[in-house]
């Protein structure tokens, strides 16, 4: 639809009119974006430049946990109970613990930092 430099977007049974000389941008929630102004999203942040919808992305990094969640206004996930790592069985342990399993084996979980887990079952590690 367009008359006289007007052009009226429909989103989602939502109507929306801009003028054809602003370069304006719609987020993908329908908001409208006037040139340079920036969204609120923390967990992706975008600015309208010359009618182009310009986002970021943020970078997580790796959880040392098997367990993570996102808390309410964090964009990467934490860890609420520490770093640890899943056994074999579906079960969680803390990192520093050490276990026996059903076979005999002693599983240990390893931290290393920011970084994944592991596992270490003897012979065999799993990593997570």
């Amino acid at each position: 639809m367009s008359s006289a430099g007007i052009v009226c977007l429909i989103l989602l049974a939502a109507t929306f009119c801009l003028a054809q000389n602003e370069r304006n941008c719609v987020l993908p929630t329908g908001e409208i974006l006037r040139e340079g102004e920036i969204t609120d999203g923390d967990c992706l942040p975008c600015f309208c430049y010359r009618g182009s919808l310009v986002c970021a992305t943020v970078q997580c990094q790796s959880t040392p946990c098997v367990d993570y969640d996102i808390l309410p206004g964090e964009c990467c996930p934490s860890c609420p109970n520490g770093p640890n790592c899943l056994l074999p069985d579906g079960g969680i342990l803390a990192a520093g613990q050490s276990t026996t399993l059903n076979d005999g084996r002693t599983c240990t979980c390893v931290a290393h930092g920011h970084y994944p887990t592991e596992l270490d079952c003897g012979s065999r590690s799993w990593h997570g």
